[in-house]
């Protein structure tokens, strides 16, 4: 695993500590704002989680993330699992199972008439020592995340349910269950530590409960607070509407105007313009944005060898880097040749977010 710094303190920080720190979620990035590091405690208590659980934040097993200006260090489902196994008390667990009523279980869902949703999902872990599993029931409405829809720019007052939720509501309670299941079989190394999918409802404002139509499309009931898992921050996080970060990874896609047109179209029909992507930009912006680059067209093809004395291509090489690995030696390179610029800058946390985004989008399928 790459060094992170061992103190908060931010003087005594070298430039590639600074940048891993980033990498890692601890700078927050907005939209007509300067980057702003997260406050010296939440790096501290980052770097203490890290060091306590000795998970990767590269391999986003644990991360750090800012939502309406309050902090969090999360995990992810893989990293629970790691510290499970790391434990030497971790005995497997069981298939996940759900139900519509709680009381009939069946390990493959599938939608029934009046349902189109699980209800329930369950997970069990065997733990050393214990004569049973250790099982957790998840229940839906307590952790579907519930999003603001969108019309140019301005919320209509509806709402509708969080993407990968829709698109695979079993795997997503499946995953809540599973974290619940392992927090409860290793409180001491888990304890304090969310999921994404745990936390998906906290970052959307009063969260509504989900009934179904007679077309079985989801429609939202009054207004609730959903019930929190022990141990959540009593105090409700407040975000902004965050966009599902597929629309800049099919905007990054796009190699031509008439690629770009349909997409814009889409997202202006599906009203999601004034969506926030993690990056601090509004999905209309990001799309703007990768109208100009196109506009411009793609960089001149390579040539003969270069003379080591030109400027390096930096822009180019980095918003192509691969992977963080890659990311992070391009950086260390440019400024060992004192090239490093707050274009640059930008390059690199926008090609961050990117490989983050694709990275979640990765973990979130498995």
């Amino acid at each position: 695993m790459l060094a992170l710094p061992t103190s908060g303190d931010q003087s005594t920080w070298t430039d590639k500590e600074a940048a891993l720190i980033e990498a890692a979620g601890l700078v927050s990035r907005k939209r007509n704002q300067p980057p702003q590091l997260a406050p010296r405690p939440v790096v501290e208590a980052f770097l203490l989680q890290c060091e306590r659980t000795q998970l990767d934040p590269f391999a986003r097993q644990i991360y750090c993330i800012e939502r309406g200006g309050k902090w969090q260090t999360q995990i992810s489902i893989d990293g629970a699992r790691l510290v499970a196994e790391r434990s030497g008390k971790y005995e497997g667990q069981t298939a996940p199972e759900f139900s519509n009523d709680g009381q009939t279980w069946t390990q493959a869902w599938m939608p029934t008439t009046g349902r189109e949703l699980p209800a329930f999902a369950r997970v069990g872990v065997y733990k050393a020592g214990f004569r049973e599993a250790l099982s957790v029931v998840a229940r839906w409405e307590s952790y579907a995340p519930m999003e603001d829809v969108w019309d140019r720019g301005a919320r209509t007052g509806e709402k509708k349910l969080g993407a990968m939720w829709a698109k695979m509501p079993d795997v997503m309670l499946a995953k809540v269950a599973e974290m619940l299941a392992l927090r409860k079989a290793f409180p001491n190394d888990l304890s304090g530590l969310y999921s994404t999918e745990e936390m998906a409802q906290a970052a959307n404002a009063a969260p509504t409960a989900v009934q179904q139509g007679t077309n079985g499309a989801e429609r939202p009931q009054e207004q609730r607070r959903a019930p929190e898992p022990a141990g959540r921050p009593e105090e409700p996080v407040d975000a902004q509407v965050v966009a599902d970060s597929s629309w800049e990874q099919r905007a990054i896609a796009c190699t031509s105007m008439a690629d770009l047109r349909p997409l814009y179209e889409e997202a202006e029909q599906a009203g999601v313009f004034g969506d926030v992507l993690a990056s601090g930009e509004t999905v209309r912006d990001m799309l703007w944005a990768r109208k100009r680059a196109l506009e411009q067209g793609p960089p001149p093809a390579a040539g003969p060898a270069r003379d080591p004395e030109l400027p390096m291509p930096w822009v180019d090489m980095l918003g192509g880097a691969v992977d963080m690995g890659d990311l992070l030696d391009l950086r260390a390179a440019c400024e060992r040749r004192n090239e490093w610029t707050d274009e640059l800058a930008e390059v690199f946390a926008r090609r961050t977010e990117q490989l983050e985004a694709a990275l979640a989008e990765s973990e979130s399928q498995s």
